[in-house]
């Protein structure tokens, strides 16, 4: 297959290692085209969300090049060393990266298991290298199906039941900290998708005063009126801050959105009236500083992951049959991409226990002691032979094909060449 994909996710890396990797869709384009002129032909395709930054490839030697991959994805970050990148990232080839694709696609790679935003954004990814010219038949065809296996998961289990999104469970955070939200004034700044999600939840969970603020003014004057909230400019985040007795931020601003100076003033306005601050952004919007303050209790994506924990647990039955859907699709992955070259080394196969059955024959039958054997004993001696040929190498040929599934065929080539002298290059025609 020769596809792979390098990454860094919440698995690996902690927020403030991931957000040095997180990549804005307006920056994907100009990062592919770094890769592509780096290695002429290949197909790329980079997944960047809160939780993970991705590159899918096809036609790269990934762990050979991995170094370089990593230095690009980073952005030219001299501030790592190449060991410290060995640990946060990983790299997985051929069926084992047709895996993980489709496990995230399925939303079962996520920390919130059962998330309906990372198909979309996996979607959004390919159609943005696709119109960049960074895909071909290949990575296509792998992530079409890695989509209809998601699907599959979505609509024929329960994971996706119940609160199963990162915004839903930043509101679940907020209320497990205050028992009664209705009394409390809530602040979302962002107005994408996730803050709305977050907003949703939280006038589902009893919400009622709640300030909606985004850059894009009329963008937040829309969520809210939607949403039941006030729209607040943008600018007047710091006046405005002090008001809040929760406040989720989920912008995708490259940079810190609040300043722990501006907590700092907030919380001695409210003398020191708790605060909640959930950062639910990749990169941080708050100022992990402002944690230091007295009644300021500040938690990033990262932390909402114990709660994840708790309703993963719950889902286990829904979770183990997804994976059941997903080895099926990888299974279709298998036959579809090494089907070809199986078929070849079995046809390979057969013909060389066939040239070696025949010649054995020839050279017996022609002598003296077996040359008056009447034609109908010399076909039974024939038939015999071709049975014992084909018992022989039956299990061999089962064993070929179990190595195709797991995406190991190449390597069981070179030891049947090994074995029966066969020439790799024909083979592999």
């Amino acid at each position: 297959m020769n596809v792979a994909v390098i990454g860094i996710s919440y698995h690996t890396a902690p927020v403030e290692v991931r957000e040095r990797a997180s990549i804005r869709p307006s920056e994907v384009p100009a990062i592919l085209q770094r890769i592509r002129a780096q290695f002429p032909g290949a197909e790329l395709v980079l997944v960047s969300t809160c939780n993970r930054t991705e590159l899918y490839t096809a036609g790269i030697d990934v762990n050979a090049d991995k170094h370089r991959l990593f230095q690009i994805l980073l952005k030219g970050d001299e501030h790592f060393r190449a060991d410290e990148l060995e640990n946060h990232f990983y790299v997985k080839s051929d069926l084992d990266a047709a895996e993980h694709m489709l496990a995230v696609a399925s939303s079962l790679d996520a920390m919130v298991v059962g998330e309906s935003e990372i198909l979309g954004q996996v979607k959004q990814a390919l159609g943005i290298a696709d119109e960049a010219g960074m895909t071909g038949k290949v990575l296509q065809s792998l992530f079409q199906r890695a989509f209809k296996t998601a699907k599959r998961v979505h609509s024929e289990t329960d994971i996706c039941r119940g609160r199963v999104s990162v915004s839903s469970l930043a509101v679940e955070f907020a209320e497990k900290v205050f028992d009664d939200l209705s009394t409390k004034t809530v602040m979302i700044v962002g107005a994408g998708e996730t803050a709305e999600l977050a907003l949703k939840s939280l006038m589902d969970r009893g919400a009622r005063d709640v300030l909606v603020l985004n850059r894009s003014h009329g963008r937040g004057q829309d969520l809210a009126e939607r949403c039941g909230g006030r729209a607040i400019q943008f600018d007047l985040l710091e006046d405005y801050l002090a008001r809040a007795d929760i406040v989720i931020s989920s912008t995708s601003a490259p940079h810190l959105v609040i300043h722990a100076a501006a907590v700092q003033r907030a919380i001695d306005i409210r003398r020191g009236k708790p605060m909640l601050m959930v950062d639910i952004a990749v990169p941080r919007d708050i100022d992990p500083a402002a944690a230091h303050i007295k009644n300021v209790y500040v938690y990033s994506i990262d932390d909402l992951q114990l709660i994840a924990a708790e309703n993963i647990a719950k889902r286990r039955e829904a979770v183990e049959q997804a994976w059941i859907i997903v080895r099926q699709g990888l299974t279709e992955i298998s036959e579809h991409f090494e089907g070809g070259g199986l078929r070849e080394v079995l046809r390979k196969f057969d013909e060389h226990g066939r040239e070696i059955c025949e010649a054995a024959l020839k050279r017996s039958l022609a002598k003296e002691r077996l040359a008056g054997l009447p034609e109908p004993s010399r076909e039974e001696i024939r038939e015999m032979a071709r049975k014992i040929v084909a018992k022989l190498l039956a299990e061999p040929r089962e064993a070929l094909k179990r190595a195709a599934k797991k995406g190991e065929l190449d390597s069981y080539v070179r030891v049947v060449n090994d074995l029966f002298g066969f020439d790799r290059e024909d083979i592999n025609k």
